[in-house]
């Protein structure tokens, strides 16, 4: 498994000798700079990056600062691109051939969990390394990067892990893991997020549930439930209350 923080490291150093390089840095030795094992795939990302990484943003005026953001607003998942989604890639390439279990299994090693079987912690954690992503795509509107949710995600994963083994009483392990990533995320964007971000957020947020409440009524031919919307935007039901009766202070 890729080491994050070492990787980027690494890649922002490499970035910046073939920035400042007379001559162009070949692939074998941009490679050399990697500690670490990369598939050939992996290897041709990372020189194709170094050969063209992304430009540095410029200062531009108010009103096309204004335009930027609004189309940045129906890219949806912005988060998911951009100068770290190289790392991203790969951590997805590196987590695809990791082994999952199959619903009998995730079952009985919950079961197993619950007893005190420290061993079976591995195999739980590995099954849910997709699922703190998919968990992570669901923050994509806050200020804050994919990758840094994705670490802090599999943290709270671990935390949850360890608070259930041996906890020897009948609880939703399932439910307990996703609160526990969810957590460990929403905290660290409140560490992360200033005042104007989140107030970007709420705007964000509320334009999400907006539209999503359209398209749902449209399809379903009635007014949709709370629940619905937050099945369909991914936030909690009690999130979308408090955002709708912001925006409808009367109801």
């Amino acid at each position: 498994m890729l080491d994050q923080v070492k990787f980027m490291e690494t890649l922002r150093s490499v970035a910046e000798i073939a920035r400042v390089s007379t001559s162009p840095l070949s692939k074998e030795e941009v490679i050399n700079y990697f500690d670490m094992e990369l598939t050939e795939e992996q290897q041709e990302m990372v020189y194709q990056y170094i050969l063209t990484p992304p430009q540095e943003e410029e200062e531009v005026p108010a009103e096309e600062e204004s335009k930027q953001e609004d189309a940045q607003e129906e890219e949806g998942e912005s988060k998911l691109e951009g100068q770290n989604s190289i790392f991203l890639e790969m951590y997805l390439e590196d987590i695809n051939q990791v082994p999952t279990l199959s619903p009998s299994e995730e079952s009985a090693a919950y079961i197993r969990l619950i007893e005190g079987e420290k061993d079976v912690m591995t195999a739980i954690s590995d099954h849910w390394l997709t699922k703190v992503v998919e968990l992570a795509k669901g923050y994509a509107a806050y200020p804050v990067n994919i990758e840094d949710l994705i670490q802090e995600g599999n943290i709270g994963l671990l935390s949850g892990l360890a608070a259930l083994c041996g906890m020897r009483k009948k609880i939703d392990v399932a439910e307990y893991l996703k609160e526990s990533v969810q957590k460990a995320m929403e905290d660290f964007i409140d560490e992360n997020s200033t005042e104007d971000d989140l107030t970007s957020t709420v705007i964000a947020k509320t334009t999400l549930i907006t539209e999503a409440k359209k398209a749902l009524e449209k399809e379903l031919g009635r007014e949709c439930t709370i629940a619905e919307l937050a099945s369909y935007t991914r936030l909690t039901e009690e999130e979308i209350s408090d955002i709708l009766m912001l925006s409808n202070p009367e109801k």
